[in-house]
């Protein structure tokens, strides 16, 4: 079975600090690491709902791989997307999604 590394972040609103815990678990493939890692969004927006805490920024990232020793952002080559949580849910942005969307941000205004 492969392994998948899967890194919970968050923070809530008016906070300096975010809590960061990494879990490496072997899963059948990336669609169960994909549901498993869904589920584990979807408890952090209940646990915020239940406290009344407001999100500030907070995902669950999954990356290909057990790479519990290595430093995780996004644009690491076994990033595979994260589910980015707000007070409505989580939503999945892929890997492909996440790369144009910061490389449009990075880009240049066109001078019109």
């Amino acid at each position: 079975m492969p392994a998948y590394t899967i890194v919970t972040t968050s923070a809530t609103e008016g906070s300096e600090a975010a809590e960061v815990n990494t879990l490496a678990d072997e899963f059948g493939d990336v669609s169960e690491a994909l549901g498993y890692s869904r589920r584990m969004a979807e408890e952090m927006v209940g646990m915020a709902g239940q406290l009344l805490l407001d999100f500030d920024y907070s995902n669950v990232g999954l990356y290909e791989g057990d790479l519990i020793d290595e430093d995780l952002e996004p644009d690491h080559p076994a990033f595979i997307g994260m589910w980015v949580l707000d007070n409505e849910g989580a939503a999945f942005v892929t890997a492909e999604e996440f790369a144009a969307e910061d490389a449009e941000e990075g880009a240049e205004p066109d001078p019109a």
